[in-house]
């Protein structure tokens, strides 16, 4: 229904078993189990000395929680094999006015017919098959994040991102670059000039293939960690040294770089990197996950300890190693989050 929406239907090349989807929970477990918990945790309240009303609360916000888990994964169990049964069918990830920034500059990133995105809690995103990107583009499925951006009030920008973090975009920024900053911040002490805030740095982007990195070393320096845009405009005297910050940062990037940055990179590499980089790569993360379970466990069971090199396989890591492949065949490779 919503390829047809779109205009758009794929002939499946079988009818998926309707029936094959209910009765476990993501992780395997009989559904019949998972069920018990609320009860369990019912009397357990009422031995602590909650109130039996309380406590019956209690078990119903759990069963409550556990029945919209079990539908929703079965939903997306059942939608996967749906998919895949459709030839040309791939995935498009929407969000709802409101999301965070981490999942706004996601919006419209295309996965591939098995391969899926994580959600963190209360995230807006789903899924949406799509089977041709410019007629997603044109249905407003894929979006630019700038637009949405743009979009929202300066109130509601510097809500979203956060005071310094919408400035710098405001002022040239890339959305994307701004964002990821946040990852591996790091406290650098106070500056005078931080009015008591503290001076942020990131190690995100320094790394030897990473964009802010191979814009320092293509003029001439070297870069450990960067600025955050709070760092930036907590030391910059003005509105220009801001800007030139950003710039020199890596914040704000150079003409056409996201077609340049490829082939700089390759230029750097020491070695033939070519089937590291995926370029030969035939299996998604989720299919590699299923696939190293198999291989410990069929290691395992030969005698040899798929964890320690050359030592026989413990009882113990037996029952790890099974337990490991159970859950990723159970969930086909795939990783889901609430």
């Amino acid at each position: 229904m919503m390829l047809a929406q779109q205009g758009d239907y794929v002939e499946p090349l079988a009818l998926a078993n309707t029936t094959a989807f209910g009765g476990y929970t993501a992780q395997g477990q009989p559904l019949t189990d998972a069920l018990e918990a609320p009860m369990t945790a019912t009397l357990h309240a009422i031995s602590q000395g909650t109130k039996p009303t309380q406590a019956m609360e209690i078990g119903r916000q759990l069963l409550t929680l556990i029945t919209a888990l079990a539908v929703n994964d079965a939903a997306n169990s059942a939608a996967q094999t749906d998919t895949a049964l459709r030839p040309g069918v791939q995935w498009v990830r929407v969000e709802a006015p409101g999301c965070c920034d981490r999942c706004m500059i996601l919006a419209g990133k295309t996965f591939r017919w098995n391969q899926g995105f994580l959600r963190h809690p209360h995230c807006h995103g789903r899924h949406v098959p799509i089977t041709d990107k410019d007629r997603a583009r044109a249905n407003g499925l894929i979006t630019d994040p700038m637009e949405t951006f743009h979009s929202l009030s300066p109130e509601q920008q510097d809500k979203t991102f956060g005071k310094a973090n919408a400035q710098a975009i405001r002022d040239g920024a890339d959305i994307s670059q701004v964002v990821n900053a946040k990852r591996g911040m790091e406290p650098i002490g106070q500056s005078k000039r931080a009015k008591g805030y503290k001076i942020m740095t990131t190690t995100e982007g320094t790394t030897r293939y990473g964009w802010s990195n191979m814009i320092a070393t293509r003029q001439g320096r070297t870069q450990k960690r960067r600025l955050t845009p709070e760092g930036i405009y907590a030391l910059a005297k003005d509105r220009d040294q801001a800007v030139r910050l950003l710039e020199r940062e890596g914040y704000v990037l150079p003409k056409d770089w996201r077609s340049q940055a490829p082939e700089i990179r390759r230029g750097m590499w020491l070695h033939n990197n070519d089937w590291r980089q995926g370029r030969h790569e035939t299996m998604t993360a989720a299919q590699k996950r299923l696939q190293t379970a198999l291989l410990r466990y069929e290691a395992a069971l030969e005698g040899r300890s798929p964890y320690r090199s050359n030592a026989p396989a413990t009882p113990e890591e037996l029952a790890r190693a099974e337990n490991e492949y159970r859950r990723w065949k159970t969930t086909r490779g795939q990783i889901f989050t609430q």
